[in-house]
């Protein structure tokens, strides 16, 4: 399971979370990214590390916990 934290003091509201994995990530109406999930499975890892790394001001943080 990976947790998802978007920090909205650092978003800048450019969208590429969105434009990356628009299942996972949204604009409110202030333009700043919200989640529709704060935890998703391995099946959407990629998806959600490619909107991380798409992030120009790092405002997303992935917290990947121990299967065990």
């Amino acid at each position: 399971m990976i947790t998802i934290k978007v920090d909205r003091g650092v978003c800048q509201g450019y969208g590429n979370c969105v434009l990356a994995d628009s299942a996972t990530f949204d604009l409110d109406d202030e333009g700043l990214a919200t989640l529709k999930a704060e935890q998703v499975g391995e099946d959407r890892l990629a998806a959600v590390r490619r909107a991380a790394y798409d992030c120009p001001t790092e405002a997303i943080a992935l917290i990947e916990s121990d299967p065990t």
